[in-house]
C-alpha cells in the first residue's frame, strides 16, 4: 500500500512538535496536522516549565544527588500509587535526558530558574527563558528545518483502520495514508460536554469554571481514539486552581492576610498551601470555602506579585457593593450571612488572632502576611476550585506511548503523547512543569517509536 508519510502527528503543541522533530531525526517522513491557524496549542500559552530530576542545570544550581528514583518515589507517594507505575517510571527515567535534548535544541534555561516545584522541597522545576511560547518557537524551527510538513486549520475527523491497524487519517472527504499516527491533540478543557462527562469536579463549579488554554482543546484525541477501540483512563482528574469568581484572571496563590474557613467556621488548611493541593482540600470541604478578613486588611490590599486582579482594595470594595462579597459589622452577622457556624467562626478567629500576636500560626504554620481580624466591617468571599488548567482523562498508553485497546493490547500504528494521554497524572498534580515536561518526554518518545514501528513494517 502506498503511503503519503511514514508518520502523521495530530496536534502541534509541545508533544506534537517534539514528536515531529524526533521522528524526523530517526529517518521518518512526517506530517503535522493542526486544527488551529497557528502551531502551539495551549503549550504556547503556558509557562513552559519542565519538571525533571538529575539534570545538568540542577547540578549547576547546587542541587546535588537528585535522581529519577527519588522523583518516582515522590510522584507515586503523592498520588498514593493510584497512577500507572510503568508510565510514571518512564517519565521519571527520561525526564533528565529529554530536558538535555530540549536544551541542546536551543531552549534557554537559566540557572536561577531551577526552583522547588509543587509540594516537594527538591528543586525540580526548570523555568525556560521566554516561557512556553519560546519552547514552541524553537521546536517549530527545528520541525521546519528538518523538512517536516505542516498543515494548519485542518481538524482530523477520522482515523483510518484497516486489517486491525491504523493506516491514515481523514479530514472530511480528504485522507492521508501513513504507517503510524501520533495523537497529540491536547485535552478537552474548552469542551463543556466533555467536562461534564469526564471531569465532574470541574463541572460542579458551574458557571464559575473557565479554561486557561485554547479553544482548540476539544478532546479530539478521546473522540478519535475511542472510535478505533482505544481505552481511556484518568476519569475526573486534572488541575483546578481556586478563584473568587470575580474575573477570568489567573492568580495561583492567595494572600497571607486572609484565612480560609469551612461551613463549620474552622480553618482546614494553611492559606499558603501549594496550589497543587489547595483545590483538592477545598473539594473535601464540599467544593467551596470562605476567605475571611477585616477592613484593615482590605484597605491594605495592594497589587502584588500574588494578585493584580482580585485581592486588591478597590476591587474588594466594588464586589462588596455589588453583593458578590459578604460584608457585616460583626462576626456573628458575617457568619449568619455566609451560613457558617457562628461559634466556630468566632472561636477560629480568636485563636488565629492570638497566634498573630505571637507571630506563630500554631494550627497550620503559615508564615507569611498574617494579620489580625479585628476591625469591622468584616468580609467573607466564597472560593471555589474552578480554573481549569488541564484535563486528565485521555487515552491509555503503555510505557512506549502505544495506545492500548480494551483487550490490553496496543492498537497497531497508534501512539499518543501530551495531555491526550490519561494514565500519567493522579489526583494531585506533582508541580509546575509536571504537565508540560511529560509533553516533551512522551512526544519525543512517541516520535522515535512511531518511526521505528514504520521501519519494522518496511522490513516485513
Amino acid at each position: 500500500m502506498s503511503r503519503d508519510y511514514d508518520v502523521i502527528i495530530v496536534g502541534s503543541g509541545a508533544a506534537g512538535l517534539s514528536a515531529a522533530v524526533a521522528a524526523a531525526d530517526t529517518g521518518a517522513s512526517v506530517l503535522v496536522i493542526e486544527a488551529d491557524t497557528r502551531v502551539g496549542g495551549s503549550s504556547r500559552l503556558s509557562g513552559g516549565h519542565f519538571y525533571a530530576a538529575g539534570t545538568s542545570l540542577q547540578a549547576e544550581a547546587g542541587v546535588i544527588g537528585d535522581s529519577a528514583d527519588a522523583m518516582f518515589e515522590h510522584y507515586m507517594t503523592l498520588n498514593q500509587w493510584m497512577v500507572d507505575p510503568s508510565v510514571v517510571r518512564q517519565f521519571c527515567d527520561l525526564s533528565a535526558p529529554t530536558f538535555e535534548w530540549l536544551k541542546d535544541l536551543g531552549v534557554g534555561f537559566p540557572k536561577a530558574g531551577v526552583y522547588p516545584s509543587g509540594v516537594s522541597s527538591t528543586p525540580r522545576g526548570h523555568q525556560p527563558e521566554g516561557s512556553g511560547e519560546e519552547v514552541i518557537n524553537v521546536l517549530d524551527g527545528h520541525r521546519s528545518h528538518k523538512g517536516v510538513d505542516l498543515v494548519l486549520d485542518s481538524r482530523v475527523t477520522d482515523l483510518i483502520m484497516e486489517d486491525g491497524r491504523i493506516t491514515g487519517i481523514k479530514v472530511g472527504n480528504d485522507e492521508a495514508r501513513c504507517a503510524a499516527v501520533i495523537m497529540a491533540t491536547g485535552g478537552f478543557g474548552a469542551n463543556p460536554e466533555m467536562i461534564k462527562k469526564y471531569y465532574p469536579q470541574a463541572a460542579a463549579s458551574g458557571d464559575w469554571n473557565w479554561y486557561i488554554g485554547t479553544e482548540g482543546a476539544q478532546g479530539d484525541g478521546i473522540t478519535l481514539g475511542t472510535s478505533v477501540g482505544a481505552s481511556i483512563d484518568g476519569y475526573d482528574r486534572g488541575l483546578l486552581l481556586v478563584t473568587p469568581g470575580f474575573s477570568h484572571d489567573l492568580e495561583v496563590l492567595l494572600p497571607g492576610w486572609l484565612i480560609l474557613v469551612n461551613r463549620q467556621g474552622r480553618r482546614f488548611t494553611s492559606e499558603s498551601a501549594p496550589y497543587t493541593v489547595l483545590g483538592g482540600l477545598i473539594q473535601r470541604e464540599g467544593g467551596s470555602a470562605f476567605a475571611v478578613f477585616d477592613e484593615e486588611a482590605r484597605l491594605g490590599a495592594k497589587p502584588s506579585p500574588i494578585s493584580q486582579a482580585n485581592w486588591v482594595a478597590d476591587v474588594l470594595e466594588r464586589k462588596a457593593k455589588e453583593g458578590s462579597i459578604f460584608r457585616a459589622d460583626s462576626l456573628e452577622d458575617l457568619a449568619r450571612s455566609m451560613d457558617v457556624s457562628t461559634t466556630g467562626l468566632i472561636g477560629t478567629i480568636e485563636r488565629y488572632n492570638a497566634d498573630v500576636s505571637t507571630g506563630t500560626d500554631s494550627a497550620f504554620f503559615k508564615n507569611t502576611g498574617m494579620k489580625t481580624i479585628t476591625e469591622p466591617p468584616f468580609y467573607g468571599v466564597e472560593i471555589r476550585p474552578a480554573i481549569i488548567c488541564w484535563t486528565g482523562t485521555g487515552l491509555r498508553i503503555d510505557a512506549e506511548t502505544r495506545v492500548m485497546g480494551h483487550d490490553e493490547k496496543p492498537i497497531p500504528g497508534l501512539f499518543a503523547a501530551g495531555e491526550t494521554i490519561g494514565n500519567l497524572h493522579g489526583d494531585r498534580y506533582v508541580g509546575g512543569g509536571g504537565s508540560f515536561g511529560p509533553c516533551i518526554v512522551f512526544g519525543k518518545l512517541a516520535g522515535e517509536n512511531a518511526s521505528r514501528y514504520t521501519a519494522a513494517l518496511n522490513e516485513s
